[in-house]
């Protein structure tokens, strides 16, 4: 049963034997293998249950109502934007749709380095097969490659750079491009179409508009539950949910905090955060690319992603990319007159994302207001691989024929031949010079062997408390994939599996 806590409030006291937080990769998987095992299991999710003719395609009000702050989560020096779902399905019913399982040099890294001798490839083969399964992963179809996906390929053809069709989770995709703010046709195999409808089955319990602000812990822990109006914009009311057992899946930033508003856990909550952070880059064509129509995100270069027996995934990733209007005009570096003008050139604009993994190093802190905090540094190293995209990539859209190449920064560093490319290189990539985005947040409950390197073990279970986990990429010591939703999947039905062989309760 899914309960919508606008329109029926709960009870005052609720008692379940596992309560979830988080309805995403992590949630949706972990209370599908738990309820299945016939575990009593509540799923609390703050946002609201979309689907189908719900997902208007409207800008304002999609990014309103599917995403945390509205879309307007920031660093705290405002360089990069925080994208997070807040949504019954969680992140996977607002991503870009690709399929990029853990590879077995991240798990090795994590086991020799960060103590993790369990995490091993042959534990997690099982489960990462399972979640391509769960997502009905495919290859991306050559007939579904629109123009601003082919452009990118045929420039790195040119240039001799190599690159792939990516892998995906839609089945009865309709090219519609709105995949950012829901897809109306229902083409996702996300958590809100496979998981959630499993674990229902199953006998799980869901609430939405249910915001969990604090856990107390104790034997049976008591999470104290804000209820929402339609909207998500007020509190109306609170409740309380008795648990044996707590599962932290609100994605790395949502769990550290809930743990520091809870005055759980060690120093290492917060700290060890990863934001991957992405560059966006523009390409002027003379003809329309229509790249707001099919696949936004369906061809990758690769040429610059390697791996580093230090810091594991690294180097650099340039991928494809189209938004809505609304978000691609809040990314140009223009306002007023000639932001309307700039937009005049929407139909042909070609665009992609340069992600860089990067080193643990943000923090997520907790405000005395209650506000979430996310301080991050953009090291030199980070700076120096986006440098080294975006000439590759300027490279490769000249050779297909740009008229111009944009980092779309304050002022904007503009590419009309290969002459121009140096210029990256003075461009100083001061606090908010650049439009980062970040959707690939992983740390801030790094897991390990003992409370000198980790705020969790190898289960989950939080040190200091017992019965209380984080299963979602919160536990990540460093990049799992350029992209998170399959190796989330696979590493929570393995933690959920394993806590069902031998449940740690009081």
């Amino acid at each position: 049963m899914i309960r919508h806590c606008d329109e029926q409030p709960p009870p005052p006291s609720t008692r379940v034997e596992v309560a979830i937080v988080g309805s995403g990769c992590a949630g949706g998987t972990a209370a599908w293998v738990l309820a299945e095992a016939g575990k009593q299991v509540l799923v609390l999710e703050e946002g609201p249950d979309k689907s189908g003719a719900q997902f208007t395609q409207r800008d304002s009000e999609m990014y309103d109502q599917l995403y945390m702050d509205r879309g307007g989560r920031m660093t705290t020096d405002l360089s990069v934007s925080i994208l997070q779902g807040r949504v019954l399905g969680g992140g996977g019913v607002i991503n870009a749709s690709d399929v990029v399982p853990i590879e077995d040099p991240v798990l090795e890294l994590w086991q020799r380095r960060f103590g993790l001798s369990e995490w091993t490839a042959a534990a997690l083969d099982a489960p990462r097969l399972r979640a391509l399964e769960d997502l009905s992963a495919n290859p991306i179809p050559e007939a579904m490659l629109n123009r601003n996906n082919q452009l990118l390929r045929q420039g790195a053809e040119r240039i001799g750079a190599s690159g792939h069709v990516m892998r995906h989770n839609r089945v009865g995709c309709a090219g519609m491009g709105t995949c950012l703010i829901g897809c109306p046709v229902s083409a996702k195999r996300n958590p809100r179409q496979v998981a959630i409808p499993a674990a229902l089955s199953a006998g799980a319990e869901v609430w939405t508009r249910a915001r969990v602000v604090r856990i107390v812990d104790g034997t049976p822990k008591r999470l104290i539950v804000r209820l929402l109006d339609a909207k998500g914009y007020r509190e109306t009311g609170e409740v309380e949910v008795v648990a044996d057992t707590v599962v932290l899946a609100a994605n790395a930033i949502g769990s550290a905090a809930l743990l520091s508003r809870s005055g759980l856990g060690n120093h290492h909550v917060g700290q060890h955060v990863s934001l991957q952070p992405q560059l966006p880059l523009l390409a002027e064509f003379d003809e329309p690319v229509v790249g707001f129509r099919g696949i936004p995100q369906a061809y990758a270069i690769d040429e610059g992603e390697h791996f580093d027996d230090t810091l594991g995934l690294w180097g650099y990733r340039i991928e494809t990319i189209m938004g809505t209007p609304g978000i691609v005009a809040s990314l140009l570096p223009y306002a007023g007159l000639a932001a309307k003008q700039a937009m005049t050139q929407y139909p042909r604009l070609a665009a992609a994302l340069l992600l860089t993994p990067d080193e643990p190093t943000g923090r997520v802190e907790v405000t005395s207001s209650g506000r979430i905090q996310v301080d991050y540094e953009l090291h030199a190293n980070v700076v120096d691989r986006y440098r080294q995209a975006v000439k590759l990539a300027a490279r490769a859209y000249l050779a297909a024929g740009a008229r111009r190449v944009m980092v779309p920064s304050l002022p904007p560093v503009l590419f009309e031949s290969e002459a121009d490319l140096a210029r990256i290189d003075a461009f100083p990539f001061r606090p908010a010079q650049a439009p980062l985005l970040s959707a690939h947040q992983q740390g801030g409950v790094r897991a390990g062997p003992s409370q000198s390197s980790a705020a969790a073990d190898p289960t989950g279970q939080i040190f200091g408390s017992r019965g209380i986990y984080c299963w979602d990429s919160g536990l990540y010591p460093t990049s799992s994939s350029s992209h998170t939703m399959a190796p989330i999947l696979a590493t929570s039905r393995w933690l959920a599996e394993r806590w069902l062989s031998q449940p740690l309760t009081p």
